[in-house]
């Protein structure tokens, strides 16, 4: 061969791997392009997921499984010295949640672990986050606005699985006037929302998501949850027919025993240890129930609920199906009588509150002249809300705990 025609060659095959490499490069190319304008990859190595928190329609009708007006029973009405004394006869609407995330690995249904959770405050009923494949259990409830930054509420998370609320003791109870025994009175629970969803899973497969956010350029999964009340209000009021001067007030003291005294904020189930519960109250005189004139007692109850309760949801039944029917609901409230003594009195509700578990109207009717008026050395005042108890058959009673 001669020397041009092995230059040649030598040419003609470096241009040739040049054209493979362009080849393969181009090749290359183009099959990205094809890739990320039809299917784009997913991005490593966390996804966004999306969450929307919807809270369930809280009005009263809805919570009490009711298809009534209520308000035709509800006497006592409310006015604007009742609202500004105890507020609202609404469900509020919060504006801020917390957030637990457990990353519980590969497989669903694994306990939650302190390494995997983390928590964080959001604004909003949505929120946007990166998370690891895998499975996880998210835990959300609602933080209470108080305008006075206060709340008697008391979150609980020592339990990583089950994280519970309760409420603090608020003041003494004596049994009886010689102080030989107290009970504590708890406040009542600031009225809050939760919702909790379990073995969310975050797949490497793109089908297990909603959308390709094309600005972000992530897949985006979407998960809708609905918080639920774990608090309920009773509207209670005790009637007072001929009264003709006899009872003339109310300390304003009142409270229910045989309440829970806390719940699970993953499942609104209710525990099983009772309390009494603390309530203000106020009299109205002369209002019209069924063209009668009456004195009317009234406040508002904000409660867990019954000992072991199922939690609300929607078309749950307003009838009591828990386990604890030997706990008795009693009502206490102190009376003042016109000689100026008073006594603290008591009266089951029982039936009253099974029928209506999740909340409701609560009415007691008493005829005040079957109500014994307090002689001397009998109902003195004191510096505590005191049940020297008189019920209809002015018997003795010791509160069950």
């Amino acid at each position: 061969m001669r020397p041009h025609d092995s230059l040649l060659a030598a040419a003609l095959r470096q241009m040739a791997s040049r054209c493979r490499a362009a080849v393969r490069h181009g090749l290359l190319l183009l099959s990205l392009l094809l890739v990320g304008c039809i299917e784009p990859p997913l991005h490593l190595p966390a996804e966004d997921v999306l969450v929307d928190m919807p809270i369930v329609e809280t009005n009263i009708e809805v919570i009490w499984n009711i298809n009534v007006d209520w308000q035709k029973q509800w006497y006592y009405g409310w006015d604007e010295i009742d609202e500004e004394l105890f507020g609202q006869i609404a469900y509020p609407d919060p504006t801020n949640f917390e957030v637990r995330r457990y990353f519980i690995g590969d497989a669903p249904g694994q306990p939650h672990t302190t390494s995997g959770m983390d928590g964080f405050t959001i604004f909003g009923r949505h929120f946007r986050r990166t998370y690891m494949y895998g499975y996880y259990d998210m835990l959300f409830w609602s933080n209470i606005d108080s305008p006075t930054q206060t709340q008697v509420l008391t979150i609980n998370e020592s339990d990583i699985n089950e994280v519970t609320a309760t409420t603090t003791v608020t003041r003494g109870l004596l049994n009886d006037a010689s102080a030989t025994s107290v009970t504590g009175l708890y406040n009542q629970p600031e009225i809050f929302y939760s919702a909790y969803e379990r073995d969310i899973h975050i797949s490497r497969n793109k089908e297990d998501y909603d959308y390709f956010d094309e600005e972000e350029g992530v897949w985006v999964k979407q998960i809708n949850t609905t918080l639920n009340p774990l608090v309920y209000i009773y509207m209670v009021q005790i009637i007072l027919h001929n009264n003709d001067g006899r009872i003339t007030g109310i300390t304003g003291d009142a409270a229910v025993s045989a309440f829970a005294n806390g719940t699970s904020v993953n499942t609104g189930h209710t525990n099983n240890s009772p309390c009494m519960v603390y309530f203000p109250t106020r009299m109205k005189r002369n209002l019209t129930v069924e063209g009668e004139r009456v004195d009317i007692i009234g406040g508002k109850l904000t409660t867990f609920g019954l000992c072991d309760m199922e939690g609300w949801r929607v078309n749950s039944r307003a009838e009591y199906m828990g386990s604890r029917l030997d706990l008795d609901n009693r009502l206490y409230f102190t009376l003042l009588f016109n000689n100026g003594k008073e006594r603290t009195v008591n009266y089951l509700i029982t039936d009253q509150c099974r029928a209506q578990s999740h909340g409701g109207v609560i009415t007691l009717h008493l005829n005040c002249r079957d109500i014994e008026i307090p002689s001397d050395g009998v109902g003195q005042k004191g510096d505590f809300f005191v049940p020297t108890i008189d019920d209809y058959e002015n018997v003795d009673y010791d509160i069950p705990m």
